[in-house]
């Protein structure tokens, strides 16, 4: 089976290039071929050993954030490994400084995975939530580097699939030697994979773990990302397709009953800025790039009358900010009066509420959160955050949110509270990863 499975990866491999140059364009998908197949740079001989540590792509970055700046004082002989799988994954690493050595992460293949561990000389391997890449764990068991897992998830969509081959799972999680979960729920997932009992710990998630925001920045980033310190900011982030449609609907529609709003839009991928730009110039609303703050024109589309009177109520040019970075969500964050969480109103499985819950600010979320199902019920429960069904409830929820400062505040309260109250996966991740270490001695 794991030949198939390497066979697949080899006679894919091209389609998957051409996915990668769509999405981050030729030259930065030329740039890290290397690494791709493991022919990244040598890691020079400092007499120090390499703790690596994979995470998928942005979110799963920031998750690992904290675990991976608090490793020089826990494992002061190491360095530290950090890999991704996406580009922009390695572009915010390398920004953040989280890691002496920051690579693409080597194709599951395991010529690619050995090419790299001859360079880089890993003594363990830490892999993030569900980078679970059987290629990988083969070849380092084989090599006698351990293979541990922190902050582990299986989402609701992986698990039909996972089980589907549980008879594979069985044997590759023998290789691991400690498998760190967020939840019960979750280990019980592993467990019913093939995970052995032993191996299982439920050490909580490490999103929890990200330090909370300086609050008194807040007129600090509304000035630095153009708005007024009076202006109601909307942020909606990591939107996917089909979503902006409804927000700029929305948003239309807030103007014509005269409330001042101003948007931010931050996609998912920021290869789809052209796309909802298109977007924003049919409907006729005015929009500026986040690279092109401090250019004294935004852009301003040709508009019919009716489009025209659809704005009338906007006192500013500048009326929605399209985030065209990378990295920078999580402090446009501070900048906003509400947050509205994508992913969740298509079915995409939403994205991380704490991000804007840390800045103290009412969260809202569409139906499909089923990759964060727990911290979404936490949220709802402890009246930290709103669920919307569709646009129209979305809509109603962000004119009550704009009309009534005490509820946003408390609701805010709430959400920043949720947001402090679940910590500890840290220093749990933490000790795991020493009695790996501990073992492999």
């Amino acid at each position: 089976m794991i030949h198939i499975y390497s066979f697949l990866i080899i006679l894919l491999w091209p389609l998957v290039f051409l996915v990668f140059v769509w999405r981050y364009g030729l030259r930065r998908t030329l740039k890290g071929l290397r690494d791709r197949f493991g022919l990244c740079k040598k890691r020079p001989n400092r007499g120090k050993g390499l703790i690596w540590v994979h995470a998928a792509s942005v979110g799963e970055v920031r998750a690992v954030e904290p675990f991976l700046r608090a490793l020089p004082k826990k494992l002061a002989g190491y360095e530290r490994g950090l890999t991704t799988t996406s580009v922009s994954g390695k572009e915010l690493a390398e920004k953040m400084g989280v890691a002496e050595h920051v690579n693409l992460a080597p194709l599951d293949l395991c010529f690619c995975v050995r090419w790299f561990v001859r360079r880089m000389r890993p003594d363990v391997l830490v892999l993030v939530e569900t980078e679970l890449w059987p290629n990988w764990i083969r070849t380092l068991h084989h090599s006698h580097v351990p293979v541990c897992l922190v902050n582990g998830r299986i989402s609701d969509q992986a698990y039909g699939s996972y089980a589907f081959l549980r008879f594979l799972w069985t044997s590759f999680f023998s290789c691991f030697s400690l498998i760190g979960v967020q939840s019960p729920g979750y280990a019980s997932r592993f467990r019913a994979l093939g995970a052995d009992e032993r191996l299982l710990r439920v050490t909580g998630n490490l999103k929890y773990d990200v330090p909370l925001p300086d609050l008194s920045r807040k007129q600090d980033l509304l000035k630095m990302y153009g708005f007024d310190s009076s202006d109601t900011v909307w942020v909606c982030g990591s939107t996917r397709d089909g979503e902006e449609d409804i927000i700029s609907d929305v948003f239309l529609s807030l103007c014509q009953k005269g409330l001042p709003l101003k948007v931010v839009l931050a996609p998912r991928h920021i290869d789809r800025v052209p796309e909802i730009s298109q977007i924003l110039n049919q409907k006729g609303i005015s929009f500026r790039l986040r690279s092109q703050i401090g250019f004294p024109q935004a852009h301003e589309p040709e508009m019919s009358f009716n489009q025209k009177s659809k704005i009338k109520n906007q006192k500013s040019i500048i009326s929605v900010l399209l985030l065209d970075t990378v990295g920078e969500l999580a402090e446009v964050y501070g900048a906003g009066s509400f947050a509205f969480v994508g992913g969740s109103l298509k079915d995409y499985g939403g994205q991380n509420p704490l991000e804007p819950a840390r800045w103290k600010i009412p969260v809202i979320f569409g139906p499909y959160m089923q990759n964060f199902k727990e911290m979404a019920q936490l949220f709802l429960d402890k009246q930290g955050a709103v669920q919307v069904t569709d646009g129209r409830a979305l809509e109603e929820a962000v004119f009550l949110l704009a009309q009534n400062p005490d509820q946003c505040a408390s609701l805010g309260e709430s959400a920043k509270t949720v947001a402090a109250s679940q910590q500890g996966a840290l220093e749990s991740s933490l000790k795991l990863l020493e009695e790996v270490m501990e073992n492999k001695t």
